[in-house]
């Protein structure tokens, strides 16, 4: 039989650390990847037969579950009419129609395949529109793996970017200026302190990449304030956040418009695809009718706006489906809550959780590993979230809150 060693070992002599993503290596947690063979609904079967409820859902394009019938239908379709053209479409038109219905600050929008290039876009026309080379993010958010968003934030709000990973160049990463998550304060100081230079903010209105941190009362709604006051354009990174929190993303959930919105995961509906867009006049500023360019030879592949287009409608057509979600996070952050103690803290809104381990990393791993014994798979580092979808089930929801309450009762045993 194939285990998932053997398939780690052959992967490590052909990719570096045996992945395509680094987190999947599982070096946190000490166990070889789960080398998946097949995924339906809220469950995944990897390769040597084992069946988990799966709480990463491909990090969040799988609202509906594992291959929705409906959008599997739509790409087994469009294949039959060829995989790739690299020239227009009715459906990209019809995919940026139903963006614009769910989101209607993209007036207008341009279709990529990931959301790291959906940001180094968005933040390219930025600049391109204000004249300015200077972008500020956030310490605990992440926009992706182009060299401007690698930066870490230094000892304070008021240091410029250094680069966080080997080849970027400094002089790339000194464009990123990192203020404070939930801080207007620090981002007010990096205006005074760079006047004129700044072209726009960019946040995750939910920061999901370093557990899950809620925006404070008053703080996206102040981005928008002091972002209008300095002429600088407000960016939403929504590639986790859209669709996801409402039909409107979190731009609806939480009342707040920015001038450019990045999407990304379920905008595909489990297929490569992302986009950037927002004000018209801003997105005017992108080839061929403007100056910034950008293009790219699968944008608006075929099969992934056939399957985002059959994942939003989907979305749209049943209102009712945020309730549940949100009714499923609530219940699954609760029994985790309990089960945990002053051991963890629990952060949920709607489908989207994240644990605090109060940096025990060990319990996290030890945690992690009980868990996937018994069948359940969550995102093998301390710092991602955990995804509920539409297919899992109650019975799911609750087997799942046992096995935990069953690992917190033997770690304070």
């Amino acid at each position: 039989m194939t285990t998932n060693e053997a398939l780690f070992a052959a992967a490590k002599r052909r990719m570096p650390g045996g992945v395509n993503s680094p987190v999947r290596a599982c070096l946190r947690v000490g166990v070889a990847p789960r080398f998946v063979a097949a995924a339906k609904g809220s469950h995944l079967l990897d390769v040597e037969g084992n069946d988990y409820i799966d709480y990463v859902g491909s990090w969040g394009p799988a609202i509906l579950g594992h291959a929705h019938p409906a959008v599997v239908a739509a790409v087994q379709e469009a294949c039959l009419k060829g995989l790739t053209y690299g020239a227009p479409t009715a459906r990209e038109t019809e995919l940026a129609e139903c963006v614009r219905t769910l989101m209607p600050s993209l007036e207008k929008l341009r279709m990529v395949s990931s959301g790291t290039e959906a940001v180094m876009s968005a933040i390219r026309v930025a600049r391109g529109f204000t004249g300015r080379d200077d972008i500020i993010k956030f310490a605990s958010c992440y926009h992706g793996h182009s060299d401007g968003m690698l930066v870490k934030a230094g000892s304070g709000a008021l240091t410029q970017g250094e680069p966080d990973s080997a080849g970027v160049p400094a002089d790339v990463a000194k464009h990123t200026l990192v203020a404070e998550y939930n801080d207007l304060a620090s981002v007010e100081a990096l205006f005074a302190a760079h006047t004129g230079s700044v072209a726009a903010v960019i946040v995750e209105p939910v920061a999901a990449n370093n557990g899950v941190i809620l925006p404070a009362p008053g703080f996206l709604e102040g981005l928008r304030v002091l972002t209008t006051r300095y002429g600088v354009l407000l960016i939403f990174d929504e590639v986790i956040t859209g669709f996801r929190l409402a039909a409107g993303g979190a731009q609806a959930y939480y009342g707040v418009t920015p001038d450019l919105t990045t999407l990304g995961k379920i905008v595909g509906g489990g297929l490569p695809a992302a986009v950037y867009g927002g004000r018209a006049d801003v997105m005017d500023e992108v080839s061929p009718d403007g100056p910034v360019y950008q293009a790219g030879t699968l944008s608006g592949n075929p099969l992934a706006t056939a399957a985002g287009v059959t994942t939003l409608k989907l979305l749209a057509a049943d209102p009712a489906i945020y309730t549940r979600l949100a009714a499923k996070g609530a219940f699954l952050a609760d029994g985790l809550a309990r089960a945990g103690g002053d051991l963890i803290t629990v952060t949920q809104v709607g489908s989207l959780l994240g644990i605090d381990w109060h940096g025990n990393d060990a319990r996290f791993a030890a945690f992690y590993r009980f868990l996937l014994d018994r069948g359940i798979y969550m995102a093998p580092s301390p710092y991602e979230a955990l995804f509920v979808s539409d297919a899992h089930t109650q019975d799911e929801l609750e087997r799942t809150v046992a096995v935990v309450r069953e690992f917190f009762a033997k770690e304070c045993a």
